[in-house]
């Protein structure tokens, strides 16, 4: 057995997609330090209902856009301020694009709500 190299362990973790504007954005499966700090500031835990989640999803989702999106959107790269000339700021997102890419991320990483509901549904039988 042979170890992965490393550029095949990151490009596993990225991924294209296209938004509803047209526009494609590589994005990265969300980094475990990351999600350790997005529940943290929600306050979510790991015994918490889905609709409980989803609650504090909801109320946590100024502090999630900001944490998430610049730390997982690749290329453009997206920053809280002061972009660059290859750069975007979140206000640059068109609001549909915006939340597909919260989605999409979501979704690669695992943790949309349909994820952790089918986890669930394996746990019950």
């Amino acid at each position: 057995m042979e170890a992965t190299e490393v550029k095949e362990y990151l490009a596993q973790q990225r991924k294209m997609v296209e938004l509803p504007s047209g526009f494609v954005f590589e994005i990265r499966k969300m980094p475990p330090l990351v999600y350790a700090k997005m529940t943290d500031l929600i306050g979510v835990r790991p015994n918490d209902p889905p609709e409980v989640i989803e609650e504090k999803v909801q109320k946590g989702q100024r502090a999630m856009m900001e944490l998430v999106v610049p730390r997982c959107v690749v290329k453009p790269k997206i920053v809280l301020e002061d972009p660059k000339e290859d750069e975007l700021t979140i206000d640059d997102l068109e609001m549909g694009d915006f939340l597909a890419l919260l989605e999409e991320i979501s979704e690669f990483s695992g943790i949309s709500k349909e994820s952790i509901e089918e986890r669930e549904s394996f746990r019950d039988e």
